[in-house]
């Protein structure tokens, strides 16, 4: 009771105010209704559609170490994939260079796999480790450069023997070509790991299409 009344107190002077746009919105959701409609979905490779509020909060997350917005981004990912998430026995993710990570102050897949782990109570595992800094990808400009670019990036960590045999969900969070994902997937499987991948965001090809798969990348 007295949890109920502090949270309702909090509410009054700092109401919860949407992920998106920053209006007020109800103390039960991140994003309010009008943004809401906005979040169009990319099942079943990803979550939404990058591009509008979507594209705008993961790039506040990524690049403006905005963790609350990282972690709201988490909570909308977690619950927008219920209904497609697959039998798998861990949930892993696509990391970042360590160096990139202490720049942006965390690493946005680590936290979305960690949240959906957690909401579907399977193990969240890093199995992955970026053993290079590579460039900027948007410096890249075709998708056999950017293949070129991330080939031989992932080694996997020490844990990922136990995992050989195992069905592990991948999760990484903005698939534009599908270079670095592929480069991911590449290494799990030669480490024997069913690897299946999801990410948070799609974005969409020149003629507006959006990939529901990784072999249209």
């Amino acid at each position: 009771m007295a949890m109920q009344l502090v949270r309702h107190l909090l509410d009054a002077v700092l109401p919860p105010r949407c992920l998106a746009c920053g209006s007020i919105a109800s103390a039960d959701t991140d994003i309010c209704p009008v943004c809401d409609e906005s979040f169009l979905t990319a099942l079943p490779l990803g979550a939404f559609v990058y591009a509008g509020p979507v594209a705008d909060v993961i790039t506040r997350a990524k690049y403006s170490r905005d963790l609350a917005a990282a972690r709201g981004l988490a909570r909308i990912f977690a619950g927008a994939v219920d209904d497609v998430f697959v039998d798998v026995d861990a949930v892993t993710f696509v990391p970042a260079h360590w160096m990139r990570a202490l720049q942006r102050g965390f690493d946005l897949p680590a936290i979305l796999a960690d949240a959906l782990a957690s909401r579907r109570r399977r193990p969240f595992v890093q199995v992955l480790r970026a053993s290079r800094r590579d460039a900027s990808l948007a410096a890249s400009s075709s998708v056999d450069e950017r293949r070129t670019l991330v080939a031989g990036r992932f080694a996997t960590t020490s844990t990922a023997k136990q995992w050989a045999g195992k069905r592990v969900l991948v999760i990484d969070d903005v698939h534009t070509t599908g270079a670095t994902l592929n480069a991911a997937l590449t290494t799990l499987q030669t480490a024997g790991i069913d690897a299946v991948p999801l990410v948070l965001a799609v974005t969409p090809a020149p003629d507006g299409a959006v990939p529901t798969a990784l072999t249209e990348a």
